[in-house]
């Protein structure tokens, strides 16, 4: 009987670029000839697009990671017919079969994807020809980061719920962090610990990438980058994890963690020294849907429309997987009724489309003549601003306003919020702006969840969210075969 567990093979990715199909030398017996993958800085650079091609597949942030599964459970569209693909992930019905199979392709395809992060690091350390330590630098950067993204996700899509209000779960078992490349089946550590892990993997990663083009570093001579980059390896820095996108991910697990002074010191640096800006008054939000100047880091993801676009057509009854919002729906959280608020907001005027079945959330529809077409942002500025504002809420609550107005502005209302908002006010209206920017990106599941919501807004208001909801199941083989303790 095959089991995945912590023991997955390299993936190969044949069948998803066909530049890669030097990526891996795979004899009969699937044993890899890792020496000649791992021989050269190009086989170094095939292996790093692989993972980032691997994590492009439906089963995580070209679907399910992102607009699909875990924005159903967000709640966020209306409900599905029981016809849908998803339509028991959508009811929190963990244990139909078919979603046992979706969660546990989320699951396999992770792991497969942090499996082939820990061989390339291994390989790394073992490399002994020459080769530029900028190069090396920047490598062993993105793969640390790598690491830290995909278990972080994992923790929490399949981890406890308000962990920053539940001291007692410190030392209860987490998902496995696995640092290793090898056959054996991965114990499983503490909440405390596995962040803490986290966290070490991202400090590495930050002092790593200092050397990233992107950071801003005025001593570096001429020609810096003249060897390193003579491929144009490292352009288009936002689509890999980059220094900020890094530094934005340790500010997410911070705040996971309860530590959300932290979190809202890297905040503000990525806020002031990124390269990425708020959507600008110029520009054209109908061709450039996902606001490519807020991307922190987006993946390049190879044919999306054949992924996505299925999703957002709602023309006729038989459009059963269509993700669409009931009209009073969106209104209600766009607060159309409102001068200066709902009709003006971008995300409502433009990023929502009226079709015969409701309204169709097209941010991510791939269409002629768009500037973002094939990019999935999986980090964006305004997260920052959220993050940095939920800590001034409790200390310097005109400043935490003033961040939320930018972000507000930045989509064109005109209304804005008054200094005088009271504590609790603030709150209902931090709630409001996660519903309103993250329709189809995969984060509003997760606020719910780090926050320890025990009413899903949108949902049912009798049933309590707790971790039978926000705590999705291991496979049935984790626990069976690896004694798995959830």
């Amino acid at each position: 009987m095959k089991k995945y567990l912590m023991t997955v093979l390299i993936i190969s990715c044949l069948g998803l670029l066909q530049s890669c199909e030097k990526w891996f030398d795979v004899t009969a017996s699937d044993q890899i000839h890792a020496e000649h993958q791992f021989a050269s800085a190009d086989g170094f650079h095939d292996a790093l697009m692989g993972i980032y091609i691997g994590m492009g597949g439906a089963e995580l942030y070209a679907q399910d990671m992102t607009y699909n599964l875990v924005d159903l459970l967000s709640q966020q569209y209306g409900g599905l017919q029981n016809l849908a693909r998803y339509f028991n992930i959508q009811q929190f019905n963990y244990e139909h079969v078919r979603s046992q199979t979706q969660i546990q392709n989320v699951w396999n395809t992770a792991y497969q994807m942090i499996a082939n992060v820990n061989n390339a690091l291994y390989h790394l350390e073992q490399a002994d020809f020459p080769w530029n330590p900028v190069d090396k630098n920047l490598v062993k950067g993105e793969l640390l980061g790598l690491r830290v993204f995909l278990h972080f996700d994992l923790l929490r899509l399949f981890g406890r719920s308000g962990l920053m209000h539940r001291p007692e779960l410190a030392d209860h078992p987490a998902i496995p962090y696995v640092t290793s490349f090898k056959n054996d089946i991965i114990p499983q550590r503490g909440y405390a610990e596995t962040l803490q892990l986290m966290l070490q993997d991202l400090d590495g990663a930050i002092e790593l990438l200092k050397d990233d083009p992107i950071y801003p570093n005025p001593e570096r001579p001429e020609g810096y980058y003249n060897e390193v980059n003579r491929d144009g390896f490292y352009n288009d820095r936002t689509l890999r994890l980059n220094y900020f996108a890094v530094k934005s991910l340790k500010a997410r697990v911070l705040s996971w963690d309860g530590r959300i002074s932290s979190a809202a010191a890297i905040a503000e640096e990525v806020i002031t020294s990124s390269p990425a800006m708020l959507l600008r008054s110029t520009t054209d939000v109908t061709v450039n849907q996902t606001m490519t100047e807020e991307h922190l880091f987006a993946l390049y993801i190879d044919r999306f429309a054949d992924i996505v676009n299925p999703y957002l057509s709602a023309s006729n009854a038989a459009d059963y997987n269509t993700l669409k919002i009931p009209n009073a729906l969106a209104e209600s959280v766009y607060e159309t009724a409102v001068p200066g608020i709902g009709a003006v907001d971008v995300r409502y005027n433009t990023l929502l489309q009226s079709q015969a079945l409701g309204m169709v959330p097209v941010k991510l529809m791939q269409a002629n003549g768009h500037v973002d077409n094939n990019l999935m942002p999986l980090i964006k500025l305004p997260e920052m601003y959220y993050i940095a504002a939920e800590y001034y809420a409790s200390s310097d609550l005109p400043k935490a306003i003033g961040l939320l107005n930018e972000v507000r502005a930045s989509r064109r209302i005109t209304t804005l919020l008054p200094n005088d908002l009271s504590r609790q006010a603030f709150d209902e209206e931090l709630l409001k702006e996660y519903r309103k920017e993250y329709v189809s990106e995969g984060q509003l599941f997760f606020y719910y969840k780090r926050l320890g919501l025990t009413h899903i807004p949108n949902y049912s208001s009798e049933i309590i969210a707790d971790d039978n909801i926000y705590m999705l199941p291991y496979p049935a083989n984790e626990i069976e075969f690896g004694n798995r303790i959830q």
